[in-house]
């Protein structure tokens, strides 16, 4: 507990040196939750430390490591396993794909997995496994790879997560891609596509659409490539995704390489260099394309160039040329060693680039390294050595690329793009029957005519009547339903304004006014930031993202319970990993409407809370003893506007609400809600 007070106590000295100096927001921010984590308990104490990792979030200059390792340990300390594994997730993802240190990311995993997987909720085991799953992949172990997102797809699937299990269906697919799994590769894209198109998940649709033109690249199906790659890139560009063009142009650049056309990979390099300078990874970025770069030179026998960005690439920081940096610089020290016909050297790096090859276990990869030794050995006079050499390269070539696994990604491929044509002619084909049958109802009313036309006129009013009147009711629902929605968006953003803008600058104020010795200055800035803070959570329960809707629930209950005469007993069931984030904020704010109706009207002694989770549905009950009303009353009470909302958010809930009151008999207020 001592080392976890000094590392805020030394978080805290630099963030307040740096906020003298800067006033920047962020600062003052860190500063304010770290104190609030170093001076509450419990879980409050993790509330805190939540916000703090959340804020601080993949930002190394804030010592976010050390942040998260003092998250995890008191969410473990306080049973609280799943935030743990939440943030432990969040942890090997900053190693891996960050910090560029994989192998420490993997270690990370398995201490923790192996300490705490059958306390794991099956769907913070999923994201777990993706992580791990990373892991390993990074680490060269792309097999092991494979068997963890194996897991993490049984875990989402035991939980319906269909997200989850498309992400990790889409890492599957890089490694199997990798591994020369073409055919199975594209069957877990498309696969996951089909998800994350149903979810607009545009992120996720770009990445697949960079892994698909990577999968079309390495088999030579250049103008299939070129065509995903485009389509990725307008979603990027347009959505400000620079990482992922960072990408596009990368493997463009690569593609432009296997094509001969080394004047546009290398204007690719640049672009992908100069659009990483836009990212917050430009530290990822920049050895890669500056090995690329120098490579790319000294390929064309531009020696000048391509050492000016070896130079860079080697001054720059020591990180860019060792741990998983080393292999692209090993790659650019042999291409500028026998681009000056220095062959020993050329040969000595040569052999260095292909053992971190074999490590990696990327197929395309060691591939090429195997060819540049055969070529060095060809230029040193050595043909059996070449031969050895080429021999190798062709029997992988021809291993990876052989007839049957190119025809199986044909087909895919094929069956990828027929799948689109068949939904447009399915599109038309509705159309055409729609035609059809307007057509068929103009001969029927030509046929029967006279009084067989007013009859059916009569008949066509009375439905469209009562098809217009079922519209309006249903649009009425649904203009209710957005209303509720809208309404919240924009709690959350009156929240966070209040939040980042005014409250931050209430914060100042209120350390302003302490160091003035103004007494009631201080009282009164410190009451109005007290009670900003309390319009901030009424209008937007931040807690219900941070700690899940259960705790959420159980604390809203102990406010309620701590400010009123009322006395409150709760059995709340864990429900997190049964309903949606949506479906717990509509359900929060139904407990949250209820028990304000309790405290204004009901007059009651006692009251209780119960949520219990059965086999496909979840029940929530309130009740109270107070005064009731009569079934006149429970009429009007109907129409109010609260009434109205709850009955509007279990709609959304697609749940039942049953309400039972009568004089001084109490009321009770039930929800029975579909898993």
């Amino acid at each position: 507990m001592k080392a976890y007070y000094l590392l805020f106590l030394s978080l805290l000295c630099i963030t307040s040196l740096i906020a003298q100096e800067s006033g920047n927001k962020r600062i003052i921010l860190i500063e304010s939750l770290g104190q609030k984590a170093n001076s509450t308990t419990g879980s409050e104490r993790l509330v805190w430390l939540d916000s703090l990792s959340n804020v601080t979030k993949f930002k190394k200059e804030f010592n976010y490591d050390s942040i998260l390792q003092v998250t995890i340990a008191h969410a473990i300390k306080i049973d609280s396993i799943d935030i743990a594994a939440y943030h432990t997730s969040d942890r090997i993802n900053y190693h891996n794909n960050w910090l560029n240190k994989p192998e420490i990311g993997l270690a990370i995993f398995e201490k923790f997995h192996e300490t705490y997987k059958y306390r794991i909720s099956p769907e913070r085991a999923a994201t777990l496994f993706i992580d791990g799953g990373d892991s390993y992949d990074f680490s060269g172990q792309k097999e092991e790879a494979i068997k963890k997102y194996d897991s993490a797809i049984a875990k989402a699937s035991l939980v319906k997560n269909e997200r989850l299990k498309a992400i990790a269906m889409t890492y599957k697919g890089y490694v199997l891609s990798d591994l020369g799994f073409f055919a199975e590769a594209s069957i877990n894209y498309q696969e996951a596509a089909k998800v994350f198109k149903v979810l607009k998940d545009t992120t996720r649709i770009i990445g697949l659409k960079n892994s698909l033109s990577i999968l079309y690249s390495q088999n030579n199906f250049f103008e299939e490539a070129a065509g995903e790659r485009a389509e990725g890139m307008a979603l990027a560009d347009k959505a400000g995704r620079y990482d992922q063009l960072v990408s596009f142009y990368f493997n463009a650049a690569t593609d432009l390489k296997k094509q001969g056309k080394h004047a546009d990979q290398i204007e690719s390099l640049k672009k992908g260099y100069e659009t990483s300078i836009r990212t917050e990874r430009i530290q990822i970025y920049e050895p890669i394309f500056l090995s690329g770069l120098a490579v790319a030179y000294a390929q064309i026998d531009s020696l000048k160039t391509a050492k000016n960005y070896l130079s860079k690439l080697e001054n720059t920081s020591p990180d860019y040329t060792t741990g998983q940096n080393e292999k692209n610089y090993k790659q650019a020290l042999k291409n500028i060693a026998y681009a000056e016909e220095d062959y020993t050297n050329a040969l000595r790096f040569g052999i260095q680039h292909l053992e971190l090859e074999k490590e990696g276990q990327s197929y395309e990869e060691i591939q090429d390294a195997e060819e540049f030794m055969a070529t060095v050995y060809e230029s040193m006079g050595a043909p059996e050595k070449a031969y050895g050499h080429y021999k190798r390269y062709a029997t992988l070539r021809d291993s990876v690329s052989s007839i049957q696994k190119v025809k199986a990604l044909t087909y895919y491929q094929t069956l990828y793009e027929t799948e689109k044509r068949d939904a447009r002619i399915a599109e038309q084909q509705k159309d055409i029957a729609l035609l059809d049958a307007k057509n068929e109802l103009q001969k029927q009313w030509i046929l029967f005519g006279g009084l067989g036309l007013l009859s059916i006129f009569g008949l066509v009013i009375l439905a469209r009547s009562r098809n217009n009147a079922r519209r309006r009711s249903q649009r009425q629902e649904k203009f209710t339903q957005e209303l509720i929605t809208a309404q919240e968006e924009e709690r959350i953003r009156v929240a966070r304004e209040l939040h980042d803008g005014v409250g931050q600058k209430l914060m100042l104020l209120t350390r302003r006014t302490k160091e003035t010795g103004d007494t009631s200055m201080e009282d009164l800035a410190s009451s109005t930031l007290n009670e900003l803070r309390d319009v901030s959570r009424g209008l937007h329960p931040a807690v219900l993202e941070r700690l899940g809707f259960t705790k959420a629930v159980e604390k809203l209950i102990n406010e309620v319970d701590a400010s009123t005469t009322i006395f409150f007993t709760n059995e709340i069931d864990n429900i997190d990993d049964q309903i949606t984030s949506q479906a717990a904020l509509h359900l929060y704010r139904i407990v949250q409407e209820v028990l304000n109706n309790m405290v204004k009207h009901s007059e009651a002694k006692a009251a209780s809370i119960q949520i219990e989770k059965a086999t496909k549905e979840i029940h929530a009950k309130m009740s109270d003893n107070g005064k009731g009303f009569t079934l006149d009353f429970k009429k009007d009470y109907g129409g109010s506007l609260g009434m109205k909302t709850l009955q509007e958010r279990a709609k959304i809930l697609k749940s039942r609400i049953e309400i039972e009151s009568k004089p001084q008999g109490g009321t009770s207020i039930s929800l029975i809600i579909p898993i």
